[in-house]
């Protein structure tokens, strides 16, 4: 069982500086956190998690589907008791470090039969 904390989808945009300036100038949306590293920028709103498309890249594309919990690593295995498969054997993590509010974001990711992945995620103040 999941206990959802928040949810979010993936959605490639084609400008992701002007979908940022909508959701937040426009919607009046608060930016949750983002990732800023070499070759992408990640942006989360509540959810959303948008990337910017590639040049050759479909815009509006669902990738996936998230679900935050409060404790993934208790999640994760009561889901593999269930038969979940997951992708990595091991829950992953963003360094915390290029996230723009510091805290740690472990994560990973699942197939689903609806079409798209799945993810879990979890979210705590980074420990540095």
């Amino acid at each position: 069982m999941i206990t959802p904390i928040e949810t979010h989808v993936r959605l490639d945009v084609p400008n992701l500086k002007t979908a940022r300036e909508y959701l937040e100038n426009t919607l009046g949306l608060p930016l949750l956190r983002s990732v800023v590293r070499p070759g992408f920028t990640v942006a989360w709103y509540s959810g959303l998690e948008l990337w910017q498309a590639e040049d050759d890249g479909e815009y509006s594309v669902t990738t996936h589907v998230a679900w935050q919990v409060d404790d993934i690593d208790a999640t994760v295995e009561r889901l593999r008791g269930g038969g979940v498969t997951f992708d990595t054997e091991e829950v992953q993590a963003i360094d915390s470090e290029v996230v723009t509010t510091n805290e740690r974001v472990r994560y990973i990711f699942f197939d689903t039969p609806l079409g798209v992945k799945a993810e879990l995620y979890e979210v705590k103040p980074s420990s540095n």
